[in-house]
C-alpha cells in the first residue's frame, strides 16, 4: 500500500500537543489537566493531535510511542511525523536517539541518562507504526505539520505516492537525488574535506570547531531540496555567527517560513524550541524566530502558531538545577477551537 503523507482530522474538538520528547511523566500529566483518561479517552469527546517529535533525549521514549501508538490506533489521537520519527525510521543515528540506536547509547548517556532503551521487539513495533503515520494531519479550519507548510514540495510527495512507494522508500529516494545534484556543486569536494576532519570537533559544545563554510552551503541546499525533510525540519539559512543546536555546532539557521504564508486556514507547529520566558538574549539573537510575547501567534496573518516549549531541553534542568529551572522548560497543548495553551503544570492561558 502506499503511502499517504496527509490525514484528515475528526470533526471534533482538538487537543494539539506540542514536541514530547521522551518526557513521559510530562505527557501524563498534561493530559490529566486536559481532561483524558489513562487510556486517551476524554468525557466530551475530544481528540488528540500530537505534532510529531514524540522521541529522543527524554527519560521514557518508549513510554510515549506506545502510549501515542496505543490511543491513535482505538482512533483517539492523530500523529504528524517530525524530524526525530523519520531519523529512526532511516537509521540516522541523530543527537539524543541512543535510546533506540546501541551506537549512540554510550555517547549519549552522558546527557540523557538515565533513561530507558528500547528492546529489539519495541524497535520493531514503533518502525512498523511510525512508517504508516502521516507528515500532515488537516481539515478545513486548521493543519497541523511538524516545522513548515511549504505547498511547493507537495507534487513531489503526491507523484510518490502514485507511484506506491511506501515512506521509507520516498524519504531514501528523494536522498539519492538529493545527493546526486549536490555532488555537482563546486563547494562539494570542501563539504567532504570538512566531514573528515571535523565531524567529531563540531559536536563538542565547549569549543567552536574550524570553519566549515562548505558543510553550511550543504546544509542550506539540503534544506530547501527533500520534500520530507523540508516539512519536518523547515527550511535554513545561512548565518553570520555558528551557534551549537541539537548536538552540533550549525552555520544555518531555520528561516520564519510563517512570514510569507498569507492562507486563511491556521497551521500549528511544534519543532522551533520556543520559549515561555524568552531572554533578553534569546530575543536579540539572530535565530530567534518568536515574539517576544510566548502566547503570540505568528506570521504575516497571525495564524501560525508554534505549540513546542522546549520540554525536550528538560534533561538540563536535571543535570544542572543550579542554572536552569525547571519550569522554564514546558509541555504544552493547544486547543482548539478555543486557541488555549494548557501547560502540563495545569496553568491556562488564552493566546492571542
Amino acid at each position: 500500500m502506499s503511502y499517504r503523507y496527509r490525514q484528515t482530522l475528526p470533526d471534533t474538538p482538538l487537543d494539539i500537543v506540542g514536541d514530547v520528547h521522551g518526557e513521559f511523566a510530562a505527557l501524563e500529566k498534561l493530559l490529566r489537566h486536559l481532561g483524558y483518561d489513562s487510556d486517551g479517552v476524554h468525557p466530551e469527546g475530544r481528540r488528540l493531535v500530537f505534532v510529531g517529535d514524540l522521541c529522543d533525549r527524554g527519560p521514557d521514549s518508549p513510554a510515549v510511542l506506545k502510549w501515542v501508538k496505543r490511543a491513535q490506533e482505538r482512533g483517539l489521537a492523530y500523529v504528524a511525523l517530525g524530524n526525530h520519527e523519520l531519523n529512526i525510521l532511516v537509521d540516522d543515528r541523530k543527537d539524543g536517539s541512543g535510546w533506540f540506536f546501541d551506537s549512540r547509547a554510550e555517547k549519549d548517556g552522558a546527557n540523557y541518562a538515565p533513561w530507558r532503551r528500547a528492546d529489539e521487539q519495541e524497535k520493531a513495533e514503533f518502525g512498523e507504526w511510525l512508517a504508516r503515520q502521516p507528515v500532515i494531519c488537516e481539515r478545513a479550519d486548521i493543519r497541523v505539520v511538524h516545522a513548515a507548510w511549504l505547498p511547493e514540495m507537495f507534487p513531489k510527495l503526491d507523484e510518490a505516492s502514485a507511484r506506491g512507494e511506501d515512506l521509507v522508500t520516498q524519504y531514501r529516494r528523494f536522498d539519492r537525488e538529493l545527493a546526486q545534484q549536490l555532488q555537482t556543486a563546486a563547494w562539494y569536494g570542501g563539504y567532504r574535506r570538512e566531514q573528515q576532519l571535523y565531524a567529531e570537533a563540531a559536536e563538542n559544545p565547549d569549543r567552536l570547531p574550524p570553519p566549515m563554510p562548505a558543510t553550511a552551503q550543504y546544509d542550506f541546499a539540503r534544506s530547501k531540496a527533500h520534500p520530507l525533510r523540508a516539512l519536518t525540519s523547515g527550511v535554513e539559512k545561512p548565518v553570520s555567527e555558528r551557534f551549537y543546536a541539537g548536538g552540533r555546532w550549525r552555520g544555518t539557521g531555520r528561516c520564519p517560513w510563517w512570514d510569507d504564508y498569507r492562507e486563511d486556514v491556521p497551521v500549528v507547529i511544534g519543532h522551533y524550541w520556543r520559549a515561555w520566558r524568552p531572554s533578553e538574549q534569546a530575543v536579540a539573537a539572530e535565530r530567534n524566530l518568536f515574539p517576544r510575547e510566548p502566547n503570540a501567534w505568528h506570521g504575516a496573518k497571525k495564524n501560525v502558531f508554534c505549540v513546542d516549549f522546549s520540554i525536550g531541553a528538560s534533561w538540563r534542568a536535571r543535570k544542572f538545577p543550579e542554572k536552569y529551572p525547571p519550569q522554564q522548560f514546558r509541555l504544552a497543548a493547544l486547543r482548539w477551537p478555543e486557541k488555549t495553551l494548557v501547560f502540563d503544570d495545569g496553568e491556562t492561558v488564552e493566546t492571542d
